[in-house]
């Protein structure tokens, strides 16, 4: 994705929202694959946290109005969490209120202001929420069992159609991945981002767990556009799936031995 591209991402965020929600939007963070570099045609979605001053029903529809607004405009998916200022800033029960995607972005945001694209006023980075050590940890194995009953909803609940087996993968193979940093996080009490990175520490943190089916995933991202025959693909899902079976159950039983 080139600078072009990221500027008129940015722009058409900035409006949509704007017009939106107008005086109770407080800040957009740009989060996930673009600011990264690491977006990725067809596989990767654009990611954002938008911070509002309060709630309410209103402002809830808009907010949804304005997301498939630009998901019409541009063809791409948004993954869009939206949280009120009191949240950004000191979190009653940080762990029940904020899941996975919106505490990383809060964790990035500290590190990399340049992801912060708008703010109605100055926001000092220094105050806004990051989790002590016991708070992450929490938030990490917790987290991990959310994955593992939405996987298991997603396969119990969704019919497998021909059309919709790609995009179940798709879900499933993020997950693989979100439950491994989550472990890394649970075990280290330290913030993790790059997944590589993540499955390196994992390998050198769970000695005795074989990694395989996480190496393989970054292959089949990858490959993703080549991805079409359906054996392979439900091939594919049976393993991400008994991974993410496999390495919840082992990393619970390590927390309760700890």
């Amino acid at each position: 994705m080139n600078g072009l591209d990221l500027n008129k991402i940015k722009t058409k965020a900035i409006e949509k929202f704007e017009k939106a929600v107008g005086e109770k939007l407080v800040a957009i963070i740009l989060t996930g694959s673009v600011p990264q570099s690491a977006y990725k045609d067809g596989w990767s979605d654009i990611d954002l946290l938008i911070v509002i001053d309060s709630f309410d029903f209103d402002v809830k529809r808009r907010i949804a109005e304005a997301v498939t607004q630009l998901e019409n405009n541009s063809g791409i998916h948004h993954g869009v969490n939206v949280i009120s200022k009191n949240e950004l800033l000191a979190p009653i029960l940080p762990d029940i209120l904020l899941d996975g995607k919106t505490l990383q972005a809060l964790i990035d945001l500290r590190k990399y202001p340049d992801r912060l694209i708008y703010s109605c006023e100055s926001i000092d980075f220094k105050n806004i929420y990051l989790p002590d050590n016991e708070t992450l940890k929490k938030y990490s194995i917790s987290n991990m069992g959310m994955f593992l009953r939405r996987n298991r909803r997603t396969l119990t609940t969704t019919p497998h159609e021909d059309k919709n087996i790609k995009e179940l993968l798709k879900r499933e193979i993020r997950a693989s991945l979100i439950i491994t940093k989550l472990a890394v996080q649970c075990f280290t009490a330290t913030p993790q981002g790059n997944y590589r990175d993540v499955l390196n520490l994992a390998k050198s943190l769970f000695t005795d767990f074989d990694f395989g089916v996480v190496e393989d995933n970054f292959r089949i991202i990858d490959q993703w556009h080549e991805l079409k025959d359906d054996d392979e693909l439900l091939n594919m899902f049976r393993k991400v799936d008994d991974y993410i079976e496999k390495f919840t159950h082992y990393v619970f039983e390590k927390f309760q031995n700890q």
